[in-house]
């Protein structure tokens, strides 16, 4: 697929990433005192199965207390190291509950480290529904708000600069509907068509694959982390991903 020159160009700022600072971290919601004194002081967190997010690896867990702490509240102040995990019911974790209708349910227990204070609180200002969050401790360190923690929207920065660097014709939040996703992060366009890519919140699994994945032709699914690490190489591998399917870059 041969892509065509850009017109004139804008400069996008983005941060750079020391190499040391890609460590992953879970955000994860605490919304009683009951759960939050069992992180601070039993050191473990839970995760019920049923609701438990694809990946759940991380290296760090950081939580996100609602409004039912009151000034402490809507915001992210402490994060611990993951040490350890375990598959366990609810009444094991909870044995003074044995008559709760999840007693009999499954349940990731999490071991933790000591609580740590973040640098500075996050806030959530938006108020955005929280569930969990797969970021990255740089990104942790830097948020001035929860929103800042999804990864997605950084990578799409970075691999637009990338995509202007090559002076490639290029435009952002494309509307291709999808499922429930009706904007493309990014499309290509030469005089073949259109190279439409999605941008996917990192699971941490698979990373040493290629980050480059065909869902149908023309369209491109792209792991938000390994843009973030190497937004040229996963250009480079999209480039060559178009050579491979018979159409000249």
């Amino acid at each position: 697929m041969q892509l065509e020159p850009a017109q004139p160009r804008y400069e996008t700022r983005h941060p750079v990433h020391p190499a040391d600072e890609w460590t992953p971290v879970l955000v994860a919601v605490v919304n009683n005192v009951r759960d939050w004194r069992l992180a601070r002081d039993a050191h473990w967190y839970r995760i019920p199965v049923r609701h438990a997010p694809r990946q759940i690896a991380a290296e760090y867990l950081a939580l996100y207390q609602t409004s039912v702490f009151g000034e402490e509240g809507r915001r992210i102040n402490y994060y611990a190291p993951i040490l350890r995990y375990h598959l366990a019911t609810r009444r094991q974790l909870l044995p003074d509950e044995p008559d709760h209708p999840h007693a009999d349910e499954s349940y990731f227990k999490l071991e933790l480290g000591e609580l740590m204070p973040l640098p500075a609180p996050i806030p959530s200002a938006r108020q955005a529904r929280i569930t969990f969050i797969y970021t990255t401790l740089a990104h942790l360190f830097r948020a001035q708000d929860v929103s800042d923690l999804w990864l997605r929207e950084a990578a799409r920065q970075k691999l637009y600069a990338a995509v202007r660097e090559r002076g490639l014709a290029v435009e952002c939040w494309y509307p291709v509907a999808m499922g429930n996703r009706p904007e493309a992060d990014l499309a290509l366009f030469g005089p073949d068509g259109r190279l439409t890519l999605y941008i996917d919140e990192p699971t941490w699994e698979g990373l040493a694959e290629s980050p480059v994945t065909y869902t149908e032709a023309d369209v491109l699914h792209l792991d938000a982390l390994a843009l973030l690490r190497d937004p040229e190489a996963v250009l480079t591998q999209i480039v060559d991903s178009t050579r491979r399917m018979g159409k000249s870059p």
